[in-house]
């Protein structure tokens, strides 16, 4: 059976421009710059849907642990060193706890799709959901411009 789409082919595309990072004027790394990556305004509105669709989902279903903090809607670092906090002054006087503090960066930028589609499925998913995001997550442009030069 052929893979249904889902999507219009405008709405996989983005545009990429590199925008440089205040202060690093004339710097050629590329750690040194943001890119910005623009979408057709269809596909943000399709996002912004589905997004809103899959947060009801796991939120509704409890599938979210409520220890994670990145990713979520009114949650920052913040509410983690407060909850560190609030536990340390609840130890008793002498014991002792270990601490392990990771931060990755780029993590959105890095995630791997077959990785969140399978815990969409475990979390049971609406079929409809679940097939909409795996569609969305298929076949991806992405093209890059600076200055006079375009790569993708």
């Amino acid at each position: 059976m052929p893979n249904k789409r889902n999507f219009p082919k405008n709405v996989e595309k983005a545009v990429i421009i590199p925008i440089i990072k205040p202060r690093q004027e004339g710097s050629e790394e590329v750690s040194k710059y943001r890119p910005i990556s623009l979408l057709d305004t269809g596909g943000k509105v399709l996002e912004k849907i589905m997004i809103n669709r899959i947060n009801y989902h796991v939120y509704s279903r409890g599938c979210i642990n409520e220890n994670q903090y990145g990713f979520r809607q009114q949650k920052c670092t913040i509410d983690a060193a407060m909850a560190i906090k609030d536990f340390v002054q609840g130890l008793a006087a002498g014991e002792v706890i270990a601490l392990i503090s990771l931060g990755v960066q780029g993590a959105f930028d890095a995630a791997w799709w077959p990785a969140i589609l399978n815990e969409l499925r475990e979390c049971k998913c609406r079929k409809n959901l679940y097939e909409h995001t795996k569609s969305y997550f298929s076949q991806r442009i992405a093209s890059w411009f600076t200055n006079s030069l375009r790569m993708g």
